[in-house]
């Protein structure tokens, strides 16, 4: 059921190639704090690393766990990803984008369009969830602009870089979801 791609005004989301990597590797870079809010990025990053990261989402599930490479104007600047769980009943959302288009709304347009594609193909899903460290105020902001509501901190639950971290639960349910486009076709 997993569509390959997909498309908003401004951006193509695709599956990842194996030639991605040098533009990972580039937004990896464009932000020195931005990995510290993702687990799976070494501080001290090579190509290598954007190289491993690549290939695990080109071997990733596309039914169980989608990923799509954000492209703007042809270049890859950032990533979403999804990752199913309960039978396609609840899932969670993950995003980066490369930092200097932060504050330009990628990351909330590629995950809107994310969010349509997600509700759209699987009428059993309920829920999305989405967990961010809670000194990450751009990504909180991109998911209340979603509409996702948050709905608890968990103290010291992550350890990503060698230091504990408090994490934000944030979720959207279909119901509020579907009120939102409601909303605003009225």
């Amino acid at each position: 059921m997993t569509r390959n791609e997909i498309c908003t005004e401004r951006l193509t989301l695709r599956p990842f190639n194996e030639g991605d990597a040098p533009a990972v590797a580039d937004y990896w870079n464009s932000d020195p704090h931005w990995s510290r809010f993702n687990e799976s990025v070494p501080l001290d990053h090579t190509i290598r690393d954007a190289q491993k990261f690549v290939a695990e989402m080109i071997s990733r599930d596309r039914e169980d766990q989608p990923s799509w490479a954000v492209l703007l104007e042809g270049r890859v600047v950032g990533v979403v990803s999804l990752t199913f769980e309960q039978d396609h009943r609840i899932s969670v959302i993950g995003y980066g984008i490369h930092g200097g288009l932060k504050g330009h709304g990628i990351s909330a347009e590629a995950s809107l369009a994310v969010l349509k594609y997600a509700f759209d193909c699987y009428p059993q899903l309920q829920k999305v969830r989405a967990h961010t460290d809670a000194k990450n105020t751009a990504s909180i902001r991109v998911l209340e602009k979603l509409g996702f509501s948050q709905e608890r901190i968990l103290r010291s639950n992550q350890y990503p870089k060698g230091k504990f971290i408090d994490e934000t639960i944030y979720g959207l349910l279909r119901n509020e979801w579907l009120n939102s486009l409601h909303d605003n076709n009225s």
